[in-house]
């Protein structure tokens, strides 16, 4: 089994009793491994990353299509599609003998992206993760902010 610091904002966990550091392993470590791949730029080194900031927020020339819904959906679920899949082919690169199947991404779902129904310049999506014991499965979501 696979195991690695325990990140949550941002930040490395110290134990409780500030001797040493927290790690997580099994379904844990990769939800923190798939979170890290979404919320992080692209990485030169390895390639893991999606800049997702890019997508949400820009304000293209065209004013018309400022705000279009599907030209950045489109690029969004490109970059989580091939974000994921960078880090499916790296799970199998490093340590593969070690992780176990929980820790192993099988598929993953197509991003669903929708409009907010708030403000329609504003988006929500959802993608599913499957693991390669299937009962580790879980699904990570966001959205755009104002």
């Amino acid at each position: 089994m696979a195991k690695t610091l325990k990140w949550e904002n941002g930040d490395m966990q110290r134990l409780y009793t500030n001797s040493g550091y927290t790690y997580v392993e099994g379904k844990d470590k990769v939800k923190q491994d798939v979170v890290c791949v979404i919320t992080t730029d692209v990485r030169s080194s390895n390639g893991l990353g999606m800049s997702l900031d890019e997508v949400v927020g820009r304000v293209d020339a065209d004013p018309h299509e400022a705000f279009a819904h599907f030209p950045i959906a489109f690029e969004f679920q490109s970059r989580v599609d091939v974000g994921l899949s960078r880090l499916k082919q790296a799970q199998r690169k490093y340590q593969y003998s070690t992780r176990t199947p929980q820790e192993l991404i099988y598929d993953y779902s197509s991003p669903d992206v929708w409009q907010d129904y708030t403000d329609p310049r504003l988006f929500r999506w959802k993608v599913d993760i499957i693991t390669e014991d299937n009962n580790s499965s879980f699904s990570i979501s966001g959205g755009s902010r104002k």
